[in-house]
């Protein structure tokens, strides 16, 4: 399929493509990749000034750099003169799938139609019905015959909520209306479970509590019936570890009457310092599992699962409680530099095409504000905030999460995972987010954060809200009461910032697990005041989505270039320079290191360098906790809608 597409592209013919693409072929994360490698320069924009404005910067376009404009409409609507010089292409999938339903086809997401490709070809012609089978089959492996037994179907429905990129409507009506007609599930919520990653871990909590003898908490109905039998069921029991590493079922205290078989341990939280180094091991085992798992070419789909295993379990390598043995530690650092390898490896071909993705979902922090535009337009009558805490790891939500949790059982999540902007630095990466705005669209500010309250007004300006419709302010726990505008009926698209989380990252001069001290006291002491201000948001009818604008991770000093006032930026995980002599002279003095330049994405004259691996330009062997490069800690930031 993607020889047969890119067939449409051949190189050095024309300067301009014109393409109409109704089913997002396109959006395939393979193609983009190999049409930017070729030199395409791929732009997709709907608002007409704004695409003007694009192809403008885009110019000169030559057969060795050809531009490649895609809308989903007619060609005709595009402007004359492009129409007129452009190649015209028309994409449709059912060329690619002849012999699948086209409404089922159009339904999967790019990722689904990769594992699609992969997938043997049906002999006939399949009907809408026979092609649901199929890409159950064969995109979800959801085999009916591989799911009649409750353990088997728990695997599945683990496995399937790691995945970022949920089922179709149509599938989830298929597939539910096959498990309804087997026994063992005749009164299991079901909907719920396949619908719902958030009522799937519900359901497995309460089962197991229930086999505990606990009293009923959360989801106390479901508590009361038995759909799950661990005392009886072997492979149940053989799935509590694996569960558990997932995160879809928390440990218990084991604070119990009663005493239970060894195979359910992990399932049971003792004194949590004495089991730290034991899920220390396990989540070790689990992440060099999953690392090797990884395809030889990941796509961004396969390495989300994979930042989540890495995340957690670099929380718990962190644990202020747990002091790794020298062997963990010697294994953790041997597996950090392979994650760190092939990660950025990674970023180098695929970072620059995900860019040109802004919906249906966000892969760039960037691309967020106008996924909340698309999601929660102001014209419908939502109203949104968008919570930017600074430096929040992938790994600090995870201690964040299970904390609020406890606190706030009727709060919901929906979760993704969005790439930080490169260079990860607070004056890139937070303005691009609230701006909706490419690095290369704000030259002269790229290096001070001052704009950012301009950046969300001129957003959402450019949607018919004015600037008090669309506030941009500052949380801090000091100041006590909450801000007038978190309960103003003026706003509708709101913007908050808290910077705790990026202040201890910088004062943590014992390196990360300092950094975990100070995340759990702002949990036990000030975190309270944010959860007001959540609280005060939905109870408001809001929708609250919260991310962070970058990560950190702990680095070792390297020295510092010696430029004097040549850089425009002098951060320990990357520094920015606009002369390209300037920083290649750097980074001949510290070789070991990244030039990372435009790629479409930072202005044309902007060039960073940042350290490879876990270094920092800062006195040599000093531990340091920071930010600006591009390891997964630092790229992989989570984006979470969170609702009552």
């Amino acid at each position: 399929m993607i020889e047969k597409i890119l067939s449409s592209f051949p190189c050095q013919t024309h300067a301009l493509f014109l393409v109409t693409d109704p089913d997002a072929v396109l959006a395939d994360e393979a193609v983009l990749v190999e049409l930017h490698a070729r030199g395409f320069t791929l732009i997709q924009e709907q608002d007409p000034i704004a695409l003007r404005e694009r192809v403008e910067q885009a110019r000169p376009w030559t057969l060795e750099s050809p531009l490649l404009v895609v809308t989903p409409g007619s060609l005709d609507a595009l402007p004359y003169d492009l129409w007129q010089q452009g190649h015209h292409v028309t994409l449709a999938l059912h060329a690619f799938f002849p012999r699948l339903s086209y409404p089922e086809l159009r339904a999967l997401t790019p990722a689904q139609r990769a594992r699609l490709r992969a997938a043997p070809a049906p002999p006939r012609s399949l009907g809408r019905r026979a092609t649901r089978g199929y890409l159950l089959q064969h995109v979800f492996d959801a085999d009916l015959a591989h799911l009649c037994s409750p353990a088997d179907l728990l695997i599945w429905l683990d496995a399937y909520h790691r995945r970022p990129d949920v089922m179709p409507p149509a599938l989830q009506e298929t597939l539910l209306a096959r498990l309804s007609g087997v026994p063992a599930y005749a009164d299991w919520p079901l909907p719920q479970l396949l619908c719902q990653k958030e009522a799937c871990k519900t359901f497995v909590q309460t089962q197991w509590e229930r086999y505990l003898q606990l009293p009923p908490g959360r989801g106390a109905a479901e508590a009361r019936v038995a759909y799950l039998d661990f005392a009886a069921d072997v492979d149940l029991q053989n799935m509590v570890g694996q569960l558990v590493r997932s995160g879809t079922l928390v440990p218990v205290p084991d604070v119990l009457p009663v005493s239970h078989p060894a195979w359910a341990d992990p399932g049971l939280l003792s004194d949590e310092s004495e089991r730290l180094p034991q899920r220390l091991a396990a989540e070790l085992d689990a992440v060099q599992a999953a690392l090797a798992r990884l395809p030889d070419s990941p796509r961004w789909t396969d390495w989300q699962p994979f930042a989540w295993d890495w995340a957690k379990f670099t929380a718990t390598y962190y644990h202020p409680d747990l002091q790794p043995q020298p062997d963990v530690t010697q294994a953790y650092r041997r597996l950090q530099q392979q994650v760190d390898a092939r990660f950025s490896g990674w970023l180098v071909q695929r970072y620059a095409p995900l860019a040109t993705q802004r919906l249906p979902l966000p892969h760039h922090l960037y691309h967020i504000p106008h996924y909340l535009a698309h999601q929660y337009a102001p014209d419908t009558g939502k109203r949104v905030a968008l919570i930017v805490l600074d430096g929040l790891a992938l790994a600090d939500w995870i201690a964040i999460r299970r904390v609020w949790t406890m606190r706030h059982p009727t709060w919901g999540w929906q979760e993704r995972l969005v790439l930080a902007q490169i260079p990860t630095l607070t004056s890139v990466s937070r303005q691009a987010l609230v701006g909706g705005l490419c690095p290369r669209d704000f030259p002269e500010t790229l290096t001070t954060p001052k704009k950012e309250p301009a950046r969300w007004h001129d957003f959402w300006r450019g949607r018919d809200l004015d600037g008090h419709a669309a506030p941009y302010i500052r949380l801090r726990a000091r100041d006590k009461a909450l801000p007038a505008e978190l309960t103003s009926t003026h706003s509708r698209a709101l913007c908050a910032v808290d910077i705790a989380l990026d202040t201890f990252v910088h004062h943590a001069t014992l390196g990360s697990r300092d950094f975990c001290s100070s995340l759990r006291l702002w949990l036990q002491q000030d975190s309270f005041y944010l959860e007001q201000a959540i609280e005060a948001l939905l109870a408001k009818g809001f929708v609250v989505a919260l991310t962070g604008d970058h990560g950190h991770t702990e680095a070792v000093g390297i020295g510092q270039p010696q430029e004097g006032i040549t850089a425009e930026t002098r951060g320990k995980r990357a520094r920015l320079y606009r002369d390209r002599r300037l920083a290649e002279a750097a980074q001949a003095d510290f070789p070991d290191t990244y030039l990372w330049c435009s790629k479409g994405l930072l202005p044309d004259d902007v060039y960073a360098l940042m350290p490879k691996g876990r270094f920092a330009f800062t006195t040599p062997q000093a531990t340091v906790v920071s930010h600006g490069g591009m390891t997964l800690d630092e790229v992989v930031v989570p984006f979470v809608i969170i609702a009552p």
